[in-house]
């Protein structure tokens, strides 16, 4: 399957697809990024996908502790499943992850290996018409 990718100034790679979590949708644009080991939502696409971003309310979600790319730990929320959708005029099924957030600050939307590791393998095209591909 292949992904749109969007590369800024900064040569920084971003993936839009649907996240649908409980019947509501919302199109995210993630930035990919491979040192990250999970799938990392925002707390903008979190309210938008209807959950509340009150720290009283993130507190009651459960703790997930995880590693930043520079080996600290860290405690993150999760959220729970989403289902991804590639977007596009027919939105296809790309793959169900567990999604977490930071429940002292925002973050940027972010696509890791939570969700490259479901591949066998993950390419990128970066010239011409730029995209990800995932195979199963």
């Amino acid at each position: 399957m292949k992904l749109k990718l969007r590369v800024d100034s900064n040569k920084q790679w971003f993936v839009s697809m649907w996240v649908v979590k409980g019947g509501a949708k919302y199109r995210v644009e993630f930035k990919v990024d491979n040192g990250c080991n999970a799938l990392v939502l925002s707390h903008d696409t979190m309210k938008k996908l209807g959950f509340s971003t009150a720290a009283a309310d993130l507190e009651k979600l459960p703790n997930k502790t995880g590693r930043l790319a520079s080996g600290e730990k860290h405690t993150f929320k999760n959220l729970g499943a989403v289902s991804l959708y590639r977007t596009g005029k027919q939105p296809v099924h790309i793959c169900n992850a567990e999604a977490i957030c930071r429940a002292t600050h925002e973050t940027n939307d972010l696509i890791g290996t939570e969700v490259l590791n479901q591949f066998t393998d993950v390419n990128f095209h970066l010239s011409g018409n730029k995209y990800m591909e995932l195979l199963k």
